[in-house]
């Protein structure tokens, strides 16, 4: 077996996704799902998630902070201040909603 070199890319700045139209850009990126020539989806491999990265982000979101965000909603006295749903709250906070981690080689 040859050399293979690896990098890796954790998203920030300019490239940070803020925003639910940013994270559907992303997964039609990352899977390849727009023509070009000098790009292939079989040189794509999921290590984890399916195809659809929205629904795969909205997941973690809802298992990573719903019951967290019940009992703040329990605390809260005004209904204004009430989160219905996270994911949504975050994106429209205009804030890192997710970051991608990227290993090529």
């Amino acid at each position: 077996m040859g050399n293979v070199s690896y990098s890796a890319h954790i998203s920030n700045g300019k490239s940070a996704i803020t925003s639910k139209s940013k994270l559907l850009g992303v997964a039609k990126h990352n899977l390849r799902k727009y023509k070009s020539p000098e790009y292939s989806s079989d040189n794509i491999l999921l290590l984890r998630g399916t195809e659809d990265l929205y629904q795969d982000v909205k997941n973690v979101y809802h298992q990573e902070f719903d019951e967290a965000v019940q009992q703040y909603n329990q605390k809260q006295k005004r209904a204004d201040r009430r989160i219905e749903d996270y994911f949504e709250h975050v994106a429209n906070l205009n804030q890192d909603m997710a970051v991608e981690i990227i290993f090529q080689h």
